[in-house]
């Protein structure tokens, strides 16, 4: 992935690759500077306490560059699906079932992604205050990072909840709910995100 390719591709005024897509980059940006810091913690003795952590966080986040790629690919393939269903015949007896079909997908790829930023959220969590304190301020891009990911996913959720029939959005708005909760109170940072 061309990082100056994919910057003019969002900037182009189509709609995907879109707020979505961004969403995983930035959640493979997060957990990439939280991998940085917990290196930069295992070449040193000093930071021994964060050793531990350390080798936890770069064991479980191994093969995170194909999880974000693939996550900001499939936001845009959700998104062009959800418009094809709409672009369905309004007589036509199937596009109900389209738009609720293709609206749940859309709707489960940013919930993925919360979902991914939770998990990292929690080894964040584990590592801040044991780490390399010279890459404080990496340790703290990560938090905001993650952040960012994990709003981005939940206003990306919320876009295609309306669609979607009211047993599996009560599901959905339910699961949203509880990560985005646990993920402020891992990262000590307030949300700006609607339920709604």
């Amino acid at each position: 992935m061309d990082i100056k390719e994919t910057l003019s591709n969002i900037s182009d005024g189509r709609p995907t690759p879109g707020g979505g897509a961004v969403g995983w980059l930035a959640l493979g940006q997060g957990t990439a500077l939280l991998r940085m810091v917990s290196n930069l913690t295992l070449k040193s003795k000093k930071w021994s306490d964060g050793h531990l952590s350390a080798e936890s966080i770069i064991s479980k986040t191994m093969g995170f560059e194909d999880i974000a790629i693939d996550g900001y690919s499939e936001d845009c393939k959700a998104y062009d699906t959800v418009v094809e269903a709409y672009r369905l015949d309004k007589e036509d007896p199937s596009r109900r079932g389209a738009i609720e079909s293709a609206s749940l997908i859309a709707a489960e790829i940013p919930l993925d992604l919360v979902s991914r930023a939770h998990e990292i959220s929690l080894l964040h969590m584990e590592i801040n205050g044991n780490h390399n304190k010279n890459a404080h301020s990496d340790l703290m891009a990560s938090k905001h990072l993650l952040a960012t990911a994990s709003v981005i996913g939940a206003y990306n959720v919320a876009a295609n909840l309306p669609e979607i029939s009211n047993q599996k959005r009560l599901s959905i708005k339910s699961k949203l709910s509880t990560m985005m909760e646990e993920i402020e109170n891992m990262l000590s940072i307030t949300l700006d995100w609607s339920e709604s």
